[in-house]
């Protein structure tokens, strides 16, 4: 089910406009600047976007010198956080994926994690691409909030969860945002 589902959504997104897409990762990226959590944030774990994804690269360059930026690592089947200096430290690693070279791993608290997903539910569930690194690093680790960033044409009302499955406290569209936990209510 959560695979055929997978490749429909993949397929959903890869085709969604050029335009459309790029006009809609500007407006996400203005309104998640735009939040105070956000401004508060100093450390942020933020996924490098590949494919159909929503594109994270030109908001990783805007903050990588104003904000401590890790990234993700896939190594002996773990997600680890690295910290980002430049752009260039990046290299296409797992699953062609843009990885940091480094290995100096970061366990400490994050303030914000932006999540990625293949899709994203109104109630803050994701159907990610099934390897369970999002969800471990969500019952593992410690963080402030987490955000996920989505096109709005493609929120769902529903997506398949299990008991394992972890929600996103925040969901940020071009058109809304849903506040799923909250304690993050009115934007403070």
């Amino acid at each position: 089910m959560k695979k055929t589902l997978r490749k429909k959504f993949i397929s959903e997104r890869n085709n969604l406009e050029n335009d459309y897409r790029n006009s809609s990762t500007n407006k996400i990226f203005t309104i998640l600047e735009d939040q105070d959590f956000f401004k508060s944030s100093e450390k942020i774990f933020i996924y490098v976007g590949f494919g159909s994804e929503i594109s994270t690269e030109i908001f990783i360059k805007k903050w990588i010198n104003k904000k401590q930026i890790f990234v993700p690592k896939i190594e002996n089947v773990k997600m680890n956080l690295i910290q980002l200096n430049s752009w260039d430290e990046l290299t296409p690693g797992h699953f062609r994926v843009l990885e940091p070279t480094s290995s100096d791993y970061y366990k400490g608290k994050i303030d914000l994690v932006i999540t990625p997903s293949i899709v994203f539910d109104k109630n803050g569930y994701r159907l990610g691409y099934g390897k369970g690194y999002y969800d471990k690093y969500f019952s593992s680790r410690e963080y402030g909030i987490s955000v996920g960033l989505s096109y709005h044409k493609l929120l769902q009302d529903n997506v398949p969860k299990e008991d394992h499955d972890k929600k996103v406290d925040v969901i940020i569209t071009e058109e809304k945002t849903f506040i799923i936990n909250e304690k993050y209510n009115s934007n403070n």
